[in-house]
């Protein structure tokens, strides 16, 4: 999966899940959370960092990590 790929069926969640993708839930074009780890999905709710967002109602994309403030 790359960064932009959208999540719609089951194996896309629990692929972003296993591998530790950075995943956005957004309405249109804003951000319901900042991006995070998908830590638990059923079929009416994705989490992502416990936080449990609607799955009809958002659409799921994988981004890049966050940039880390150490160097």
């Amino acid at each position: 999966m790359k960064t932009g790929h959208q999540l719609v069926e089951d194996s896309d969640f629990e692929e972003a899940k296993k591998m530790g993708y950075f995943v956005r839930a957004y309405q249109g074009n804003i951000t319901i959370y900042p991006p995070g780890k998908i830590t638990g999905f059923s079929n009416d709710h994705i989490a992502i960092d416990e936080k449990r967002v609607f799955r009809d109602a958002n659409h799921f994309e994988i981004v890049d990590p966050p940039k880390s403030s150490k160097k």
